[in-house]
């Protein structure tokens, strides 16, 4: 049976990044950076137009992403945990961590990326836009982060997986999969994309905060109105609703 004890959690990125430095600490090397740095240098050969049909983008945003990858070698770097700035993101009080709690998150969570793989929250990135099913090399994402990913969390215990379905697919772990739904009229649960990111920052939160070691505990989340529904629950499928 699994170690209860020993657990990470992953969670996905965001598409929006910030390299505001807020965190007195080490930026340190993500553990692919090679491999990141070869996928990074191989978008930065496309012209823009090849970028605009790819990522789906137009105007500003084409603009800015193009840039991002010609100046890519030239860029400064911002830690993972500071750089993403999405909905699950801003869940995350890194601001208000104590030193203890800083630690926590280091040695628990785990985002996965498209450009970098699996990344620490205090590993060092620079700007980027990429996702999952972007056709920019010959063989998927999927096929060039897959093994990596799996052979970085192999052996951490058990996988608590808070990631996007897009990212959470890297992963060929047994994992237990947390999901947040809302009560509709008809007595049913529904997954709303808004409201599950923003759950799953409080839900990283509320396990730092609380300093968890046994994952059972986390079935005592119970912010914005969530609790754990037992009875639409699984083991390797934790839902809580409200």
């Amino acid at each position: 049976m699994e170690n209860t004890n020993k657990f990470k959690i992953i969670i996905a990125p965001s598409k929006t990044q910030s390299d505001e430095k807020v965190l007195d600490r080490e930026c340190k090397e993500p553990a692919f950076i090679e491999k990141a740095n070869v996928l990074a240098e191989g978008v930065s050969k496309f012209a823009e137009e090849e970028i605009a049909s790819i990522m789906k983008l137009k105007g500003k945003l084409l603009d800015e992403t193009y840039q991002k990858y010609k100046n890519f070698k030239g860029a400064s770097g911002n830690h993972v945990i500071a750089s993403y700035t999405g909905m699950v993101f801003k869940g995350i009080e890194v601001k208000d961590y104590s030193d203890a709690e800083f630690d926590y998150l280091g040695s628990h969570l785990v985002v996965l990326s498209a450009l970098y793989g699996p990344l620490n929250p205090f590993d060092c990135i620079k700007p980027y836009r990429l996702d999952m099913k972007m056709k920019v090399m010959d063989e998927s994402l999927y096929n060039y982060w897959t093994e990596d990913v799996t052979g970085y969390l192999e052996g951490a215990g058990t996988i608590i997986n808070l990631a996007s379905s897009e990212f959470s697919k890297l992963v060929k772990l047994p994992m237990i999969t947390i999901d947040f739904k809302e009560a509709q009229w008809d007595g049913k649960y529904k997954l709303i994309g808004t409201y599950a990111k923003m759950a799953r920052g409080l839900m990283v939160n509320y396990i730092v905060r609380n300093g968890i070691e046994d994952i059972e505990e986390i079935k005592g989340f119970d912010l914005e109105g969530y609790s754990f529904n037992k009875e639409i629950s699984s083991d390797g499928h934790w839902i809580f609703t409200r």
